[in-house]
């Protein structure tokens, strides 16, 4: 019987004491960045790692496979079914405090800078320019984040709409989701946030919003997530985390650049409508 991804970072986390600091690190990857493995090769995962490819073979045979693709398998295998793993990773943050809580936070912090540097880099630039004109261009703009997505898409809808009048942020109370999509069409985008494991109804609005010729713009984890089959621009946003939860830092450093470059294109007439929201919002005290 094939083992079952959760089996192999149980190996990982049972077996890293009994490591070399090398196997330890090329271990302490792979269950921090499952997604990693699933995708990449043997090669492309030591230099993510910090390792010689040599290393990530000896931990293979480490383990107990006699080739890295048999180790590799059952991550591939949990990046189609896309399951929440939260409590594996839970307990390996836990065992990384015992051996050592300061190392971890430094860990911690180094990774979540590395995320943001890859998230805002040249390339994720051109793409946004693209995003933000689309943006810019539409009708009317839906925006959608659930579950730990929410966030970022309550964010970029929260600042925009200070600035600009056409926004509409979706959501799940009293089950009107569909509702809110009824009128989507080819003059619209939909800003969509979704990350792993991908949220059903998530997927199934972006596809909608799709078929009915609405601009698709996708700020995900990578480029074969179901959010960007349908997207015309993809934001990848690194989320790398050194906890048992994915980070959200990147997605929210990219929706605040995207409303700082939408700022930039905006006209006279979003001066006008953020003097007036500064007004209402003195007006009913809504700050100290």
């Amino acid at each position: 019987m094939q083992p079952r991804h959760t089996d192999i970072v149980r190996l990982l986390i049972d077996s890293y004491s009994t490591l070399t600091p090398e196997l330890q690190k090329a271990a302490q990857f792979m269950v921090e960045n499952p997604e990693e493995i699933g995708l990449n090769s043997m090669r492309t995962v030591a230099g993510k790692a910090g390792v010689k490819p040599a290393t990530i073979s000896r931990l293979s045979k480490s383990l107990g496979f006699t080739r890295y693709e048999q180790l590799r398998e059952p991550f591939r295998q949990r990046l189609r079914k896309n399951a929440p793993e939260f409590a594996t990773r839970l307990q390996a943050v836990q065992r990384r405090g015992v051996d050592g809580g300061e190392r971890f936070f430094v860990d911690f912090r180094a990774q979540e800078i590395d995320n943001i540097e890859r998230t805002l880099s040249e390339e994720n630039y051109s793409i946004m320019l693209d995003a933000v004109k689309a943006i810019h261009g539409s009708r009317r703009v839906y925006v959608l984040g659930l579950r730990g997505a929410y966030a970022p898409a309550f964010l970029f809808h929260y600042a925009y709409q200070l600035f600009q009048e056409n926004s509409q942020l979706l959501d799940t109370r009293a089950g009107v989701f569909a509702d809110q999509l009824r009128g989507i069409g080819e003059q619209d985008c939909l800003f969509a946030v979704s990350f792993s494991p991908y949220t059903q109804m998530t997927i199934d609005a972006v596809e909608y919003a799709a078929e009915a010729g609405a601009t698709i713009i996708a700020l995900t984890d990578s480029i074969v997530s179901p959010a960007a089959h349908a997207a015309s621009h993809t934001i990848i946003a690194q989320n790398s985390s050194a906890s048992f939860y994915h980070s959200f830092t990147s997605s929210l450093a990219a929706t605040q650049a995207l409303i700082a470059l939408l700022v930039t294109k905006a006209g006279g007439d979003a001066v006008a409508i953020i003097e007036n929201a500064e007004r209402q919002l003195s007006r009913i005290s809504a700050y100290w």
